[in-house]
């Protein structure tokens, strides 16, 4: 991964959701929409639900997708996933170049997040939780990487 697509994807996440410059557009078949140009780069978040929640992230430079990234989350039954979504927002923006979601052991209050990747960005697996008072309130998976690297002649 080149040092200028790891600056935009940390860009597009201090820029994505929970920002409050955020650009999402949310159509009326449950389809939500987060958009981030810089430069060459553009960024296009499809999201899909609230509660749970599918969605992918893909990074272009130039206009061809060079960088995806697919998720899937949910909040555990009985829990009131607001607060819960507003701390993740407050992580996301809050993270540092070289990550693809949140820095892992960011507290406010009574939540604690964790982040777990395997492999880099080029090529990764990860999960995140957030805990309320040391009980799992919420998980998410994730898939990522470079695309598009190799092309048949």
């Amino acid at each position: 991964m080149t040092d200028d697509l790891r600056k935009f994807l940390f860009l597009s996440n201090i820029h994505g959701y929970g920002s409050s410059e955020v650009d999402e557009k949310k159509l009326e078949n449950g389809e939500h929409i987060i958009c981030f140009r810089d430069g060459d780069f553009e960024s296009k978040d499809i999201y899909y639900g609230g509660e749970p929640y599918a969605g992918q992230s893909v990074i272009f430079a130039h206009g061809r997708a060079v960088w995806a990234m697919q998720y899937r989350g949910d909040v555990a039954k009985n829990e009131d996933f607001a607060p819960i979504y507003e701390f993740l927002g407050k992580v996301l923006t809050g993270t540092k170049t070289g990550l693809p979601r949140g820095i892992d052991g960011t507290s406010d209050g009574n939540f604690s997040y964790h982040f777990a990747m395997d492999g880099d960005l080029d090529n990764f697996s990860a999960h995140e939780e957030i805990f309320r008072d040391e009980k799992l309130v919420y998980s998410a998976k994730f898939l990522g990487g470079l695309v598009d690297v190799r092309r048949e002649k």
